[in-house]
């Protein structure tokens, strides 16, 4: 088979993402990508946000897509900057991203990239809004944040035959909370969540404080909050060490791969079918990561790669 190179977030880091390609033997002769082993990619989000190269990742990447060499996913913050401008059905003036303080924060960055090039922001929005949500094939799968039977079940209704948005009512709907779109595309987006016992909270990257916990789906050996919250090693221990309410969830089928949860330290094999490629890269000591898939049943170390700052 051909081999597919599943890369996690890259949040702006254009240069990474280059030596990345490079480093996985893709090289770019006469205007088109090529690769000895007729590689393909597959790019689990998140392309965007926090880093300083964020126009220059998004022709990246959607050329290797535009050729056919690769494919991308749908991560939140694409989800976030389309959001960011499309009105809301149940209030058409606000915004199904809304434009708080720390929302603007967090999107800023991008809007600054693309501030004299207003027809590419408008074709990467476009391009945005038809991503997949979610890659299924050859034995492998992928998703941005958590792989979810019953949470594709209630998008059904919203995507295509290659699990992307028909149209724009995958944002507007998922935009009300609580309705089936929203608890659909939280999930598989931004991953599975548990609500903290009364009086407990902890402070995010960008220092929001936190309610609610995301859970680590893929792994059964948990049993407490601490235990299964996926959160970073410094905020552990505001995370209340009692017993979960009920059975905690843990992953058990074909192999997927999936981004999202700012992972530290060397990219390695945390579960034998369900792999995290997202190491961070937008901080300092991250690395951005890759694992070239084979048709093997289980993950195996050495098929990752990754590239660092230098």
């Amino acid at each position: 088979m051909r081999p597919i190179d599943f890369v996690g977030d890259i949040h702006g880091h254009a240069t990474a993402l280059r030596e990345l390609v490079h480093q996985l033997g893709y090289r770019l002769r006469s205007g088109s990508w090529q690769h000895p082993d007729e590689a393909r990619l597959v790019f689990l989000g998140d392309l965007i946000d926090r880093g300083p190269e964020q126009r220059e990742t998004v022709e990246l990447v959607h050329g290797l897509c535009e050729q056919g060499r690769a494919m991308c996913l749908m991560g939140n913050h694409e989800f976030n900057a389309v959001g960011f401008v499309t009105p809301r059905t149940d209030d058409p003036t606000r915004h199904v991203r809304s434009h708080t303080d720390a929302h603007i924060r967090q999107h800023q960055a991008f809007l600054d990239a693309y501030v004299h090039h207003p027809q590419d922001y408008k074709d990467t929005i476009a391009w945005f809004s038809r991503l997949p949500l979610w890659f299924e094939q050859q034995g492998v799968r992928a998703v941005h944040a958590c792989w979810h039977a019953p949470a594709q079940a209630l998008l059904e209704p919203y995507v295509d035959a290659h699990h992307a948005p028909i149209d724009q009512s995958f944002f507007t709907d998922s935009a009300i909370e609580d309705s089936p779109a929203w608890h659909g595309r939280e999930t598989l987006l931004n991953g599975l969540e548990m609500r903290l016992p009364e009086g407990s909270h902890f402070r995010d990257y960008y220092g929001i404080q936190r309610r609610r916990i995301r859970v680590n789906w893929w792994d059964p050996d948990q049993s407490t909050y601490r235990e299964s919250a996926v959160i970073d090693a410094s905020q552990r221990d505001r995370i209340p060490n009692l017993p979960l309410p009920s059975t905690a969830p843990s992953y058990h089928e074909q192999l997927v791969f999936f981004g999202h949860y700012w992972m530290r330290g060397a990219p390695r094999i945390q579960h034998p079918r369900a792999v995290c490629l997202d190491y961070s890269i937008a901080l300092p000591d991250g690395a951005l990561c890759a694992y070239r898939y084979q048709g093997e049943s289980d993950a195996q170390v050495s098929h990752l790669s990754w590239v660092t700052h230098t």
